[in-house]
C-alpha cells in the first residue's frame, strides 16, 4: 500500500466511524440556559461535519508535516521593543495596580464569604471565584497569556513580605529553602485542582459562602506554609494548583515571556525550564531574574507553545487528563441523561444521593479518560512497531502526546462556559453594589436587569461547534508534530497517529452531543 493510499484509508475509516456514530444519535435540542430550541440542522449533520474537519486536518498534516519538521522556530515579535507598548508593559504603573487589586479582591472574597450573607445568590464572593477567577481568567489566559503569573495574590503577598523582611534583615531570607522532595513533583498541584473540581462540580451548592471563605483561608495557610518551607518559586511551580494549570493553558496563548537560557542556572528548576532548547520560554522566575534589556515579551502564533514539552512527568499527564475530564463532566452533569442517573442515587440516598452521583462522575470520568488514553498509546505503539531508532514505550508516549489533548480541553471549556460567563458576569456587576448582601447599593447597579438574551442560543451553538472543531484540529497538529519527532520513518509516524485520530473524532462527536442537550439542572 502506498503512503498516500494509507493516508486516505485512515481518513476514510475515521469518517465512516463518525458517520456511524452520528446516525445513532437521537435528535436533540441545543445546550442553553434552560431554554429548548431546535437546532438549525439535524445533529447528525453537525457531528459528521465536525468529524470530517478533524479527519481532514489529519490528512493535511500527514501530507505536509515531514519527518524533519521540528516546529520549534516560529515567527515572533517582541512587544517590549515597541516604543509606547513596551514602555507600558514594563512599567510598574501597570503591574503594581493589577497586583494590588488582585490581593484586595482575594481579601474581599475571603471576608465576603465569612461575614456576608449566607445566601450564595446574594453574595458576590462565590461569583467572583467561579465566574471571574475560574472561567473569566482561564478564557483570558488561553487567548492572551499568563496573567496569573503576574497577579497571583499569594505570590504577590509573599514577595512583598520578603521585600519588607529584607529591608530589616538584608542577610536573611523569609523562606527556609528546604529541599523539595523530588518524589512529590507536581502531585500537590494535581491534588489541589482535583479538590477544586470536586468543590465546583459536586459540592458547590452545599458549600455556601461561609464554607468557601474558610476554604480560601486554609488554602492561604497552605501556600504561605509551603513558600516558607521551600521558597516561593519552587512551591508555586509544583504545589500551587492554579499556577500549574494556568501555566499549561497559557502555552496555547498568543504571547510568551522569553529570557536568555544563561539565567536558568539561578532558577529553582536548576536549568530544566529551558528543556535543552537553547532558550527559556514561559518561565516567569527566569524572566524576573533576567536583565530587563534581554527580556522578550513576544507575540507568537496560537498553539505553538505546546510544542515545547519540557520535563514531562506523570503528574502533568494526570493533570491534563483531569482538566479535560472535569470540563467534560461539567457539561455532562447538566444533561437530562445525567439527571436520570442521579435520580437512582436519590432514591437510595434521599439526602446525599445527588452529591454521591456527581462524586462518582467527577472521580470516575478522569479514570475512564485515563484508561482510554493509555489504550490509545498502546495502540499507537503497536501500529508504529519498531520503526524508531529507540521505540518509545507506553509511558513515554503518554508523556509525549498529552499536551495535544490540552487544546481539546480548552475548546470544550470555551464551548461550555461562554454563555455562563456572559450571563453571570452581568450578575456579578449587579451583586458588586452590595458586597456583603446587606442591602447596599454602592454603585447604583443593585436593581439592574440581567439580559439573558445578550447572546442568542444559535450564536452560542455555532460558537461551540467552531471552538470544539478548532480545538481538535489543533490537537491533531500537535500530535503529528510529536510523532515526526519520535519516529524517524514517516510511515511509522503516520500509523502511530491513527489511534489518536480515532480518539479525537470520538471525543468530537461526544462533545457535540453534550452541548446539544438542554440544561436540566
Amino acid at each position: 500500500m502506498t503512503f498516500r493510499r494509507l493516508v486516505l484509508s485512515i481518513g476514510v475509516a475515521s469518517l465512516v466511524a463518525a458517520t456511524a456514530m452520528a446516525l445513532m444519535l437521537r435528535p436533540a435540542h441545543a445546550h442553553g440556559f434552560g431554554e429548548r430550541y431546535d437546532l438549525p440542522l439535524p445533529l447528525s449533520l453537525f457531528v459528521i461535519a465536525g468529524a470530517a474537519a478533524v479527519a481532514l486536518s489529519f490528512l493535511v498534516a500527514a501530507v505536509f508535516l515531514r519527518g524533519d519538521a521540528i516546529h520549534r522556530a516560529y515567527p515572533r515579535y517582541n512587544l517590549l521593543r515597541t516604543p509606547v507598548v513596551g514602555a507600558i508593559l514594563s512599567s510598574p504603573a501597570l503591574t503594581a495596580p493589577l497586583q494590588f487589586l488582585s490581593v484586595l479582591l482575594t481579601i474581599y472574597v475571603i471576608i465576603g464569604g465569612l461575614i456576608g450573607t449566607e445566601r450564595a445568590a446574594l453574595n458576590p464572593a462565590p461569583a467572583a471565584l467561579y465566574v471571574g477567577f475560574w472561567v473569566g481568567l482561564s478564557f483570558f489566559t488561553a487567548l492572551f497569556g499568563n496573567l496569573w503569573a503576574l497577579v497571583n495574590p499569594w505570590k504577590v503577598a509573599w514577595g512583598f513580605a520578603e521585600a519588607v523582611a529584607a529591608a530589616f534583615a538584608p542577610h536573611q531570607t523569609l523562606s527556609r529553602h528546604l529541599e523539595y522532595p523530588r518524589r512529590w513533583g507536581q502531585w500537590p498541584a494535581v491534588m489541589v485542582f482535583g479538590g477544586f473540581a470536586v468543590l465546583e462540580t459536586v459540592i458547590a451548592g452545599a458549600a455556601g459562602p461561609r464554607a468557601l471563605g474558610w476554604i480560601l483561608v486554609a488554602y492561604t495557610v497552605y501556600n504561605f506554609a509551603g513558600m516558607y518551607l521551600f521558597g516561593r518559586d519552587l512551591w508555586l511551580r509544583n504545589a500551587e494548583g492554579f499556577t500549574v494549570v494556568y501555566g499549561f493553558m497559557s502555552r496555547f496563548s498568543i504571547t510568551e515571556a522569553r529570557s536568555p537560557v544563561a539565567g536558568c542556572r539561578d532558577c529553582s528548576t536548576d536549568g530544566r525550564c529551558s528543556a535543552g532548547n537553547g532558550d527559556c520560554v514561559d518561565c516567569y522566575e527566569c524572566y524576573s531574574l533576567a536583565d530587563p534589556q534581554e527580556r522578550q515579551f513576544n507575540l507568537r502564533p496560537f498553539c505553538v507553545g505546546l510544542n515545547r514539552l519540557g520535563d514531562v512527568s506523570a503528574a502533568p499527564v494526570a493533570l491534563v487528563i483531569l482538566l479535560l475530564a472535569t470540563v467534560s463532566f461539567d457539561g455532562l452533569s447538566a444533561t437530562p441523561e445525567w439527571v436520570v442517573f442521579s435520580t437512582q442515587f436519590l432514591l437510595q440516598f434521599p439526602k446525599y444521593g445527588g452529591y454521591l452521583a456527581n462524586l462518582v462522575g467527577v472521580v470516575g470520568l478522569p479514570i475512564v479518560f485515563g484508561i482510554l488514553y493509555v489504550a490509545t498509546c498502546r495502540a499507537m505503539m503497536a501500529l508504529a512497531g519498531s520503526a524508531a531508532s529507540a521505540p518509545p514505550d507506553i509511558p513515554a508516549l503518554a508523556r509525549a502526546f498529552v499536551f495535544s489533548l490540552l487544546p481539546i480541553a480548552l475548546a470544550y471549556h470555551y464551548a461550555h462556559f461562554l454563555g455562563f460567563l456572559v450571563i453571570n458576569g452581568q450578575r456579578f456587576l449587579v451583586l458588586v453594589s452590595d458586597p456583603f448582601g446587606w442591602g447596599w447599593d454602592l454603585f447604583g447597579t443593585a436593581d439592574a436587569t440581567i439580559n439573558i438574551g445578550v447572546l442568542s442560543p444559535v450564536f452560542i451553538w455555532y460558537f461551540s461547534i467552531s471552538a470544539i472543531v478548532v480545538g481538535h484540529i489543533a490537537g491533531v497538529y500537535l500530535a503529528h508534530v510529536q510523532a515526526v519527532r519520535l519516529y524517524s520513518h514517516r510511515r511509522a509516524a503516520l500509523m502511530s497517529q491513527a489511534p489518536m485520530l480515532v480518539l479525537m473524532v470520538c471525543y468530537t462527536c461526544a462533545s457535540l452531543w453534550i452541548i446539544s442537550r438542554p440544561i436540566a439542572e
